[in-house]
Protein backbone atom coordinates (compact mmCIF):
# COMPACT_ATOMS: atom_id res chain seq x y z
CA UNK A 1 0.00 0.00 0.00
CA UNK A 2 2.75 2.26 0.84
CA UNK A 3 4.43 1.70 -2.35
CA UNK A 4 1.11 1.89 -4.48
CA UNK A 5 1.07 5.66 -2.15
CA UNK A 6 4.46 6.81 -3.12
CA UNK A 7 3.89 5.66 -6.99
CA UNK A 8 0.69 7.57 -7.05
CA UNK A 9 2.28 10.95 -5.43
CA UNK A 10 5.13 10.46 -8.08
CA UNK A 11 3.00 10.25 -11.08
CA UNK A 12 1.00 13.05 -9.32
CA UNK A 13 4.03 15.48 -8.84
CA UNK A 14 5.75 14.27 -12.94
CA UNK A 15 2.44 15.35 -14.44
CA UNK A 16 1.82 18.28 -12.55
CA UNK A 17 5.32 19.35 -13.99
CA UNK A 18 4.87 18.51 -17.40
CA UNK A 19 1.48 20.84 -17.04
CA UNK A 20 3.92 23.82 -15.69
CA UNK A 21 6.46 23.38 -18.49
CA UNK A 22 3.20 23.32 -21.22
CA UNK A 23 2.17 26.07 -19.64
CA UNK A 24 5.32 28.03 -19.10
CA UNK A 25 4.53 28.68 -15.25
CA UNK A 26 4.59 32.09 -14.47
CA UNK A 27 7.72 32.99 -17.18
CA UNK A 28 8.28 36.73 -17.65
CA UNK A 29 5.68 37.26 -20.51
CA UNK A 30 3.44 34.27 -20.12
CA UNK A 31 0.22 34.22 -21.51
CA UNK A 32 1.02 36.69 -24.31
CA UNK A 33 0.24 36.24 -27.67
CA UNK A 34 3.58 34.65 -29.71
CA UNK A 35 3.98 37.91 -31.57
CA UNK A 36 4.21 40.04 -28.41
CA UNK A 37 7.24 38.05 -26.92
CA UNK A 38 10.27 39.69 -26.40
CA UNK A 39 13.96 38.23 -26.29
CA UNK A 40 13.89 39.22 -22.79
CA UNK A 41 11.29 36.67 -22.58
CA UNK A 42 12.59 33.97 -23.85
CA UNK A 43 15.75 34.45 -22.27
CA UNK A 44 14.32 34.02 -18.70
CA UNK A 45 12.57 31.06 -19.91
CA UNK A 46 16.04 29.63 -20.88
CA UNK A 47 17.46 30.73 -17.72
CA UNK A 48 14.65 29.26 -15.81
CA UNK A 49 15.13 25.69 -17.86
CA UNK A 50 18.52 26.05 -17.42
CA UNK A 51 17.97 26.00 -13.68
CA UNK A 52 15.66 22.99 -13.46
CA UNK A 53 18.41 20.68 -14.68
CA UNK A 54 19.05 20.78 -11.34
CA UNK A 55 16.15 19.92 -10.28
CA UNK A 56 15.68 16.87 -7.30
CA UNK A 57 13.16 15.33 -9.57
CA UNK A 58 14.20 13.36 -12.78
CA UNK A 59 11.29 14.27 -14.87
CA UNK A 60 11.69 17.58 -14.54
CA UNK A 61 15.17 17.16 -14.97
CA UNK A 62 14.49 15.87 -18.02
CA UNK A 63 11.69 17.95 -19.32
CA UNK A 64 13.96 20.68 -18.84
CA UNK A 65 16.56 19.22 -21.27
CA UNK A 66 13.57 18.10 -24.10
CA UNK A 67 12.71 22.16 -24.01
CA UNK A 68 15.92 23.72 -23.86
CA UNK A 69 16.86 21.24 -27.23
CA UNK A 70 13.77 22.85 -28.71
CA UNK A 71 14.65 26.19 -27.84
CA UNK A 72 18.48 25.75 -29.41
CA UNK A 73 19.85 28.44 -27.31
CA UNK A 74 23.67 28.42 -26.99
CA UNK A 75 23.57 29.43 -23.41
CA UNK A 76 22.40 25.77 -22.55
CA UNK A 77 24.90 24.02 -24.18
CA UNK A 78 27.44 23.41 -21.15
CA UNK A 79 24.31 22.80 -18.52
CA UNK A 80 22.77 20.28 -20.49
CA UNK A 81 27.23 18.70 -20.75
CA UNK A 82 26.84 18.72 -17.36
CA UNK A 83 23.79 16.63 -17.65
CA UNK A 84 24.98 13.91 -19.83
CA UNK A 85 26.17 12.63 -16.31
CA UNK A 86 23.06 12.61 -14.86
CA UNK A 87 22.31 9.72 -12.35
CA UNK A 88 19.37 9.15 -14.47
CA UNK A 89 19.43 7.51 -17.68
CA UNK A 90 16.30 9.16 -19.28
CA UNK A 91 18.13 12.63 -18.63
CA UNK A 92 21.35 11.95 -20.04
CA UNK A 93 19.52 10.51 -23.28
CA UNK A 94 17.08 13.84 -23.45
CA UNK A 95 20.22 15.65 -22.83
CA UNK A 96 22.08 14.43 -25.57
CA UNK A 97 18.95 14.81 -27.84
CA UNK A 98 19.01 18.39 -26.81
CA UNK A 99 22.50 18.98 -27.53
CA UNK A 100 22.01 17.16 -31.24
CA UNK A 101 19.09 19.74 -31.80
CA UNK A 102 21.71 22.67 -30.98
CA UNK A 103 24.27 21.59 -33.10
CA UNK A 104 26.95 22.99 -31.06
CA UNK A 105 30.84 22.18 -31.59
CA UNK A 106 31.30 22.56 -27.88
CA UNK A 107 29.41 19.35 -27.77
CA UNK A 108 31.07 16.92 -29.79
CA UNK A 109 33.74 15.35 -27.31
CA UNK A 110 31.26 15.25 -24.36
CA UNK A 111 29.21 13.74 -26.86
CA UNK A 112 32.03 10.87 -27.52
CA UNK A 113 32.22 10.37 -24.45
CA UNK A 114 28.90 9.79 -23.81
CA UNK A 115 29.45 7.16 -26.87
CA UNK A 116 30.46 5.16 -23.63
CA UNK A 117 27.28 5.30 -21.29
CA UNK A 118 26.00 2.01 -19.62
CA UNK A 119 22.86 2.62 -21.21
CA UNK A 120 21.81 1.83 -24.88
CA UNK A 121 19.38 4.65 -25.36
CA UNK A 122 22.03 6.93 -24.31
CA UNK A 123 24.57 5.91 -25.98
CA UNK A 124 22.26 5.94 -29.29
CA UNK A 125 21.29 9.25 -28.48
CA UNK A 126 24.62 10.75 -28.37
CA UNK A 127 25.43 9.15 -32.12
CA UNK A 128 22.64 10.47 -33.21
CA UNK A 129 23.29 14.23 -31.29
CA UNK A 130 26.62 13.97 -32.93
CA UNK A 131 25.13 13.28 -36.55
CA UNK A 132 23.71 15.85 -36.41
CA UNK A 133 25.87 18.05 -35.32
CA UNK A 134 27.69 17.22 -38.62
CA UNK A 135 31.42 18.28 -40.17
CA UNK A 136 32.50 19.77 -36.71
CA UNK A 137 32.22 16.28 -35.07
CA UNK A 138 34.02 14.02 -38.11
CA UNK A 139 37.91 14.40 -37.59
CA UNK A 140 36.67 13.11 -33.82
CA UNK A 141 34.28 10.20 -35.21
CA UNK A 142 37.10 9.36 -37.53
CA UNK A 143 39.23 9.12 -34.44
CA UNK A 144 36.67 7.12 -32.22
CA UNK A 145 36.60 4.50 -34.92
CA UNK A 146 40.60 3.88 -33.13
CA UNK A 147 38.91 3.71 -29.25
CA UNK A 148 39.47 0.22 -27.52
CA UNK A 149 35.77 0.44 -26.78
CA UNK A 150 33.90 -1.60 -29.20
CA UNK A 151 30.60 0.35 -28.53
CA UNK A 152 32.37 3.64 -29.17
CA UNK A 153 33.66 2.41 -32.20
CA UNK A 154 30.12 0.76 -33.09
CA UNK A 155 28.13 4.49 -32.32
CA UNK A 156 30.83 6.30 -34.01
CA UNK A 157 30.78 4.54 -37.45
CA UNK A 158 26.41 4.81 -37.15
CA UNK A 159 27.13 8.73 -36.47
CA UNK A 160 29.47 9.11 -39.96
CA UNK A 161 26.97 6.98 -41.90
CA UNK A 162 24.61 9.96 -40.78
CA UNK A 163 27.18 13.05 -41.65
CA UNK A 164 27.95 11.35 -44.96
CA UNK A 165 31.06 13.27 -45.01
CA UNK A 166 33.66 11.91 -47.62
CA UNK A 167 36.19 12.16 -45.52
CA UNK A 168 34.97 9.12 -43.21
CA UNK A 169 34.98 6.71 -46.18
CA UNK A 170 38.74 5.20 -46.20
CA UNK A 171 38.65 5.06 -42.25
CA UNK A 172 35.10 3.57 -42.31
CA UNK A 173 36.27 0.89 -44.82
CA UNK A 174 39.45 -0.14 -42.31
CA UNK A 175 36.23 -0.63 -39.85
CA UNK A 176 34.42 -2.83 -41.99
CA UNK A 177 37.59 -5.56 -40.72
CA UNK A 178 37.24 -4.94 -37.21
CA UNK A 179 37.31 -7.44 -34.88
CA UNK A 180 33.81 -6.68 -33.30
CA UNK A 181 30.90 -7.82 -35.06
CA UNK A 182 28.66 -5.14 -34.39
CA UNK A 183 31.17 -2.14 -35.33
CA UNK A 184 31.35 -4.28 -38.97
CA UNK A 185 27.67 -4.16 -38.78
CA UNK A 186 27.32 -0.51 -38.44
CA UNK A 187 30.05 0.44 -40.78
CA UNK A 188 28.81 -1.52 -43.77
CA UNK A 189 25.82 0.50 -42.96
CA UNK A 190 27.20 3.77 -42.67
CA UNK A 191 29.32 3.10 -45.83
CA UNK A 192 26.04 2.68 -48.00
CA UNK A 193 24.97 5.69 -46.63
CA UNK A 194 27.80 7.91 -48.16
CA UNK A 195 26.67 6.02 -51.61
CA UNK A 196 30.58 6.79 -52.22
CA UNK A 197 31.60 4.71 -54.84
CA UNK A 198 34.61 3.61 -52.79
CA UNK A 199 33.34 1.49 -50.95
CA UNK A 200 32.01 -1.26 -53.20
CA UNK A 201 35.15 -3.32 -53.72
CA UNK A 202 35.47 -3.23 -49.81
CA UNK A 203 31.62 -4.12 -48.82
CA UNK A 204 31.78 -7.28 -51.93
CA UNK A 205 34.12 -8.41 -49.75
CA UNK A 206 32.77 -8.21 -47.00
CA UNK A 207 29.82 -10.08 -48.66
CA UNK A 208 31.86 -13.50 -47.69
CA UNK A 209 32.18 -12.18 -43.57
CA UNK A 210 31.60 -14.87 -41.30
CA UNK A 211 29.09 -13.11 -39.44
CA UNK A 212 25.71 -13.54 -41.31
CA UNK A 213 24.30 -9.48 -40.19
CA UNK A 214 27.51 -8.18 -41.85
CA UNK A 215 27.01 -10.08 -44.97
CA UNK A 216 23.55 -8.98 -44.64
CA UNK A 217 24.30 -5.20 -44.33
CA UNK A 218 27.38 -5.21 -46.91
CA UNK A 219 24.31 -6.43 -49.52
CA UNK A 220 22.33 -3.95 -48.36
CA UNK A 221 24.85 -1.07 -48.73
CA UNK A 222 25.82 -2.48 -51.77
CA UNK A 223 22.27 -1.72 -52.93
CA UNK A 224 22.48 1.71 -51.83
CA UNK A 225 25.20 2.73 -54.04
CA UNK A 226 24.06 0.68 -57.07
CA UNK A 227 27.37 -0.26 -58.81
CA UNK A 228 27.13 -2.52 -61.64
CA UNK A 229 30.32 -4.22 -60.48
CA UNK A 230 28.28 -5.71 -57.18
CA UNK A 231 25.78 -7.16 -59.82
CA UNK A 232 27.57 -10.87 -60.04
CA UNK A 233 28.53 -10.71 -56.28
CA UNK A 234 25.03 -9.78 -55.68
CA UNK A 235 23.98 -13.02 -57.63
CA UNK A 236 26.16 -15.31 -55.97
CA UNK A 237 25.13 -13.76 -52.42
CA UNK A 238 21.06 -14.95 -53.29
CA UNK A 239 22.87 -18.58 -52.86
CA UNK A 240 23.87 -17.84 -49.03
CA UNK A 241 23.16 -20.07 -46.61
CA UNK A 242 21.48 -17.21 -44.61
CA UNK A 243 17.73 -16.46 -45.74
CA UNK A 244 18.03 -13.00 -44.53
CA UNK A 245 21.10 -12.51 -46.36
CA UNK A 246 19.83 -13.70 -49.61
CA UNK A 247 16.59 -11.44 -49.78
CA UNK A 248 18.86 -8.67 -48.89
CA UNK A 249 20.51 -9.53 -51.82
CA UNK A 250 17.84 -9.92 -54.09
CA UNK A 251 16.44 -6.44 -52.41
CA UNK A 252 19.63 -5.28 -53.84
CA UNK A 253 19.65 -6.43 -57.18
CA UNK A 254 16.44 -5.08 -57.92
CA UNK A 255 17.79 -1.94 -57.45
CA UNK A 256 20.38 -1.58 -59.38
CA UNK A 257 18.35 -3.06 -62.40
CA UNK A 258 20.89 -5.10 -63.77
CA UNK A 259 19.32 -7.61 -66.54
CA UNK A 260 21.86 -10.38 -65.83
CA UNK A 261 20.11 -10.70 -62.23
CA UNK A 262 16.69 -11.39 -64.05
CA UNK A 263 17.27 -15.63 -64.20
CA UNK A 264 18.52 -16.14 -61.29
CA UNK A 265 15.66 -13.70 -59.62
CA UNK A 266 13.34 -16.07 -61.30
CA UNK A 267 15.11 -19.24 -59.99
CA UNK A 268 14.69 -17.74 -56.26
CA UNK A 269 10.73 -18.45 -57.09
CA UNK A 270 11.00 -21.47 -57.24
CA UNK A 271 12.20 -21.36 -53.40
CA UNK A 272 10.08 -22.53 -50.63
CA UNK A 273 11.15 -19.00 -48.58
CA UNK A 274 8.32 -16.85 -48.96
CA UNK A 275 10.24 -13.57 -47.59
CA UNK A 276 13.11 -14.65 -50.56
CA UNK A 277 10.78 -15.37 -53.63
CA UNK A 278 8.88 -12.07 -52.27
CA UNK A 279 11.78 -9.51 -52.37
CA UNK A 280 12.77 -11.94 -55.75
CA UNK A 281 9.40 -10.82 -57.26
CA UNK A 282 9.51 -7.29 -55.92
CA UNK A 283 13.21 -6.76 -57.77
CA UNK A 284 12.42 -8.75 -60.68
CA UNK A 285 9.07 -5.65 -61.29
CA UNK A 286 12.29 -2.73 -60.42
CA UNK A 287 14.28 -4.53 -63.71
CA UNK A 288 11.20 -4.89 -65.68
CA UNK A 289 10.02 -1.18 -64.99
CA UNK A 290 13.12 0.88 -65.31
Amino acid sequence: MRHSKFTVFNFIKAAIAALLIISCISFVGCGKPDEYKTDEDTADKVLTLIQWLKDNDRSVRQMAAEQLGERKDARAVKPLITALKDNDRTVRWSAAEALGEIKDARAVQPLIDALKDNDKSVRWSAAGALGETGSPAVESLIAALKESDSRVRQYAAAALGKIKDPRAVEPLIITLKDVDISTRNSAARALGKTMDVRAVEPLIAALKDDDSGVRRDAAVALGEIRDVRAVQPLIDALKDNNSTVQWCAAEALGKIKDARAVEHLIDKLKGSDKGVWRKAEEALEEIEGK
